[in-house]
C-alpha cells in the first residue's frame, strides 16, 4: 500500500483539508467517525461537532488528498487492472431499462439503478442501499438516505448533477451486520475503498457498489444560484430537478424548478448543455482534479447510453430512456445477471466498445485536462491530490482549451455578473445562435467515429 505524506490529521485536519480547496464534500468524513465528532453544514463542507478521539480514521478515509488508483485497482481486480484505460475493467457490458414502468419513467433514463435496488431489496439480498433524495428543508440539496424499501428508491430517482454528501449516512449502518448496496460517484466510492481497506468488515456490510459515470459535479451552491436568476418575485422554490423526465424524455429531459405556486422554469437545453452553461459560472472546486471518469472501482457502473449509429441518430433511444451498463466484478455481474433473469431488467447485451465509443471524448478530456489543472496548480504551489501513478501528458489543445476555461471561472467571482451571465446563456437568443450549431455540428462529427 502507498504511503501518503501530507500533515493532515484528525478532525482539525479534515476543516484544513477544506480549506485547502481539497474536499469533495462526499460526507466519508462524517460517516465513518466511530464519535460523531464531525458533521456537514449547509454547504455540505464538513465541521466539528463534538470532541475529537484522534483515530485518524477521517483522514485516512478521505479521497480528497489522495487516492491511489494502482493499489485500489490491484486490490479489487488483480493483474487486469491497468491504470492507463480509462474504462476501467469489464467483464461484460449491456443497454438496459428496468421493466418496473414506475422506475423506467421516473428515472433519469432507464431506471435501471432503482430497479437493480428494488430487486436486491424484495430478493432479500441486501438489507438497504445508500442513496440520494431531494432535502425536504431545503430543495437545492440532495441529502443521503438508507433506502430500506420501494418508496425511498422513488424518492432516490433522477441525477441531481450537483455534490451532495451522502456518505455521511454510513453512520446509520456502521454497527449493522447486514448487507447493503451503495451508489456513487467516483469520489464517493474512492473514499469507501479507502475505509474497506482499513476495515475489512466494510467490505462484507456494503458488497455491492453501482457507480455513476462522471465527467464532474456541480457544487450545491448552483441550484441557489440558479434560482436567484430565475425565481420571479415573492416566490419560493419548491423543488429541484435536473433530470427530470419530460414528455420527450431521454436525453432531452433536463433542469427544472418548480416554485411555491406550482410554476415551473425549465432549462431550454438538454442536461449536456445545461450542465455546460452552470459549469462556466460556478466554482467547481476538488472535482476538477480528479481522474475518474467512469467510476472503476465499482462492481457495476451505470451512464446515459451516448451511442450513435452511422447517420449520427441515437442508437437507442426512446421516450422512456435506456441505460448503459458496465459490469466490472462478479458480485455485479450476479446483480445484473438475477435482475435479468426474473424479468426485472429488460437488457441487450454489446460490445463494451460501444460505450467506450460513446463516453470517449468525456474519459480522455477528464484525463488531460486534470493533468493540466494539477500541473498548474502545483506550478503556482496551490495544494492538489496526490496520486503516485504518473498523470496523463497534456496536448497544446487540452491546454489551450483549459486556459479559455479557466479565464471564464472568473465569472463566478462577481455574483451580479454570474446572474446575469446566466440570464444570457439560458435565453432563447443565446439557444438559437450560439448553441443549437454547436450542437449539430457535435452530432455530425460523432457520426460512427469515436
Amino acid at each position: 500500500m502507498h504511503k501518503f505524506e501530507h500533515n493532515y490529521q484528525n478532525a482539525d485536519g479534515i476543516v484544513e483539508i477544506a480549506k485547502d480547496g481539497l474536499c469533495h464534500r462526499c460526507g466519508a468524513c462524517v460517516g465513518v467517525c466511530p464519535v460523531g465528532t464531525l458533521a456537514t453544514d449547509k454547504s455540505g463542507y464538513p465541521e466539528i461537532v463534538d470532541s475529537c478521539i484522534d483515530c485518524n480514521i477521517c483522514v485516512n478515509a478521505c479521497s480528497g488528498i489522495a487516492v491511489d488508483y494502482d493499489g485500489i485497482g490491484k486490490r479489487l481486480f488483480g493483474d487486469a487492472y491497468v491504470n492507463d484505460d480509462p474504462m476501467g475493467v469489464v467483464r461484460n457490458a449491456y443497454v438496459a431499462h428496468a421493466a418496473d414502468q414506475a422506475f423506467h419513467r421516473g428515472g433519469a433514463s432507464g431506471g435501471v439503478v432503482t430497479q437493480i435496488l428494488s430487486f436486491l431489496l424484495e430478493s432479500g439480498a441486501i438489507q438497504g442501499a445508500v442513496v440520494v433524495v431531494e432535502d425536504p428543508d431545503d430543495p437545492s440539496l440532495g441529502k443521503g438516505i438508507v433506502a430500506r424499501n420501494r418508496e425511498d428508491l422513488l424518492r432516490s430517482q433522477q441525477s441531481r448533477y450537483t455534490t451532495s454528501p451522502h456518505l455521511s449516512v454510513l453512520n446509520e449502518i456502521k454497527d449493522d451486520d447486514g448487507r447493503f448496496a451503495l451508489v456513487g460517484l467516483p469520489c464517493q466510492i474512492h473514499s469507501l475503498r479507502k475505509r474497506q481497506d482499513m476495515d475489512p468488515r466494510w467490505k462484507k456490510r456494503i458488497p455491492l457498489v453501482i457507480g455513476l459515470f462522471c465527467h464532474y459535479n456541480l457544487p450545491t451552491e448552483v441550484s441557489r444560484q440558479v434560482a436567484a436568476a430565475v425565481t420571479p418575485p415573492g416566490l419560493d422554490v419548491r423543488h429541484v430537478k435536473y433530470r427530470e423526465s419530460g414528455e420527450k424524455g431521454w436525453p432531452e429531459n433536463t433542469l427544472d424548478l418548480e416554485f411555491s405556486d406550482g410554476s415551473h422554469w425549465h432549462s431550454p437545453y438538454g442536461p449536456a448543455q445545461t450542465f455546460n452553461v452552470l459549469s462556466r459560472v460556478t466554482k467547481l472546486g476538488r472535482c476538477l482534479q480528479c481522474l475518474d471518469a467512469t467510476a472503476e472501482f465499482s462492481d457495476l457502473s451505470i451512464a446515459d447510453p451516448w451511442i450513435r449509429d452511422e447517420k449520427g441518430q441515437w442508437k437507442y433511444h426512446d421516450s422512456d430512456g435506456w441505460s448503459s451498463i458496465t459490469v466490472r466484478t462478479e458480485a455485479g455481474q450476479a446483480a445484473v445477471s438475477d435482475a435479468i433473469a426474473a424479468g426485472a431488467l429488460v437488457a441487450t447485451e454489446i460490445p463494451v466498445d460501444e460505450i467506450r465509443k460513446g463516453q470517449w471524448q468525456m474519459m480522455m478530456e477528464k484525463r488531460e485536462q486534470t493533468a493540466f489543472r494539477i500541473s498548474a496548480r502545483r506550478l503556482f504551489r496551490l495544494s492538489t491530490p496526490d496520486y503516485p501513478s504518473p498523470l496523463a501528458s497534456v496536448s497544446w489543445t487540452t491546454a489551450r482549451k483549459e486556459i479559455a476555461f479557466w479565464i471564464m471561472r472568473l465569472v463566478p467571482l462577481i455574483p451580479a455578473i454570474r446572474r446575469l451571465v446566466m440570464r444570457i446563456a439560458f435565453s432563447p437568443f443565446f439557444r438559437r445562435f450560439f448553441v443549437e450549431p454547436r450542437i449539430a455540428a457535435r452530432k455530425r462529427n460523432a457520426s460512427g467515429s469515436v
